[in-house]
């Protein structure tokens, strides 16, 4: 989204719009009038932290993009590709020579134009890949990272289709997304250019008419779909005090404490429910107790750190097995961006950590994975520890936080064909342990959240450094490849530890989540 100067000296501003701008303005249209907003000048532009796994993935979109661009060049060869450069300069005259570059590349018959510019009646695009077909028309080809298409991605399919007919090209009718698994997948156009239209018609209407108004946008304006997730959404909802940060909240429920006049987290907490209406039942108490906890306010059984807790009646804690010696305290590290060299199969587990009682202490035991090969290694050699561990302990359980374990080890299974039946073995009979679902009813803490992270300091008051997180752990791995493909092998080691380490301290976490249950209730 960006201003061009009218060609009329007398008219306003154009306002120009990317493919990418209208099929975010159909998920959130308070962030698209925000950005009209911060291009006005009538709010500062918000100060984003640095993402980088959006920088990794958008990395390895660029490499996907230059993979196909490669198969493409020896398909047809390389002088029947053409590449459009971007335009020189970033304005009226710049674009246009652009276009015009392309309509005649178009119509010159390249059999594919890579990176096709589009600029004409209001909207600037660049589409991935237009290959010419049998029938004399081009196609329009997305590259995505995704391993499936989704809505989103056909909207700009159906973007660079318009433009292709605008300028008099026949345009095929099945759009193409080529996706991060490889497999091509085939779009009819007519399904998704009405829905195109559409989303491009409304956004325009939104922003013409909030670009006649003279104050900036507002949170909670009814006249703008707010998706409640994005950036912006998030940096007012916090400002506002939105009731969306209460944990729980959900936007239905939302809208009907809005009706009834109650607009924020501590009107919530302050708030009598059967004076405004609200008809009762159980949950809408346990969301008023949540916002009283988060606000300060209500009953606490404690609070450590600066984190207030609250014990459940009948706490699900009372269900939890009796510790063993031979207990086994267990995290995943995986990589889903991860990318097979020779079969193109996405994601790998490279770390199973686990920690156990021993006469030190704790032994903290890992089995470590660079390939699909070693990851069946690990998978069978983990499962082979357990069964041995297992005959010396036979009432051990296998502690984890949250379904990630559980899902991870059946797929590993699967894909990999073997321990198929172990793996079930351990899920069933209950060995598999899910703190997750015993934390969530046991207790409620003043934190919207029930990460692991924001249980800890409730009974790990050291924070933690170095990597701090499984996003964190993901671009780490990355950086690990890169290192170690480029034959850094110090830089690579240092890396992995690093990541080990971070692993070992969930495994501990783990532990002592544990521990710290079965003391509730005494």
């Amino acid at each position: 989204m960006f201003f061009l100067p009218s060609t009329d000296r007398t008219g306003q501003d154009e306002l120009i719009l990317s493919a990418s701008d209208i099929v975010a303005g159909s998920t959130c249209e308070f962030a698209a009038v925000r950005k009209l907003d911060v291009l006005l000048n009538r709010v500062p532009a918000l100060v984003v932290e640095a993402d980088a796994m959006a920088d990794l993935t958008a990395a390895l979109g660029d490499k996907h993009e230059a993979k196909v661009l490669g198969l493409l060049r020896e398909e047809f060869g390389p002088s029947r590709v053409y590449e459009v450069g971007p335009p020189r300069t970033f304005d009226r005259s710049g674009l246009e020579a652009r276009h015009r570059e392309t309509i005649q590349a178009l119509r010159d018959g390249f059999d594919v134009i890579f990176q096709g510019s589009f600029f004409a009646d209001g909207f600037h695009g660049r589409a991935d890949f237009l290959i010419l077909q049998e029938d004399g028309t081009y196609a329009v080809f997305d590259t995505k990272l995704a391993r499936s298409a989704k809505a989103e991605a056909l909207l700009q399919l159906a973007a660079y289709a318009d433009q292709l007919r605008s300028a008099g090209v026949p345009v095929h009718r099945d759009g193409h997304l080529i996706l991060g698994t490889n497999e091509t997948t085939s779009h009819p156009l007519p399904e998704s250019v009405p829905l195109f239209y559409a989303a491009r018609d409304r956004l325009r209407a939104v922003l013409e008419a909030h670009r006649l108004a003279s104050l900036p946008s507002a949170w909670g304006d009814p006249r703008w779909l707010a998706c409640l997730k994005c950036p912006d959404c998030k940096a007012e909802m916090e400002a506002a005090d939105d009731l969306m940060l209460v944990r729980r909240m959900n936007k239905s429920r939302r809208a009907k404490l809005m009706e009834a006049g109650i607009r924020t987290k501590a009107m919530f907490a302050a708030a009598d429910l059967p004076d405004v209406g609200i008809k009762m039942d159980p949950l809408w108490f346990e969301l008023q107790d949540q916002a009283r906890l988060q606000c300060g306010l209500g009953d606490i059984d404690g609070t450590i750190n600066g984190v207030s807790y609250k014990v459940l009646p009948n706490p699900a804690v009372i269900a939890m097995p009796k510790p063993s010696a031979g207990d086994i305290f267990f995290d995943f590290e995986g990589d889903p961006l991860w990318q097979d060299p020779a079969t193109g199969e996405w994601g790998i587990e490279y770390l199973f950590g686990l920690v156990e009682h021993s006469a030190d202490g704790h032994d903290f035991i890992t089995f470590t994975a660079h390939s699909l090969e070693e990851e069946r290694q690990a998978l069978i050699d983990f499962m082979d520890h357990v069964a041995e561990r297992r005959a010396a302990y036979p009432d051990l359980h296998i502690f984890h936080y949250a379904q990630y374990e559980v899902s991870a080890l059946r797929k590993l299974a699967r894909r990999h064909g073997v321990m198929v039946d172990e793996v079930e073995e351990l899920v069933e009979t209950g060995v598999m342990f899910d703190l997750y679902e015993t934390v969530k009813g046991s207790v409620r803490i003043s934190d919207r959240s029930f990460s692991i992270k924001k249980l800890e300091p409730l009974y790990m008051p050291a924070g933690r450094i170095g990597v701090t997180n499984a996003v964190d752990s993901m671009v780490q791995y990355s950086v690990y490849r890169d290192a170690v493909d480029s034959g850094q092998e110090q830089a690579a080691l240092t890396i992995f530890r690093s990541i080990s380490e971070y692993n070992h301290y969930d495994c501990i976490s783990t532990w002592k989540l544990r521990d710290w249950l079965l003391n509730l209730t005494r």
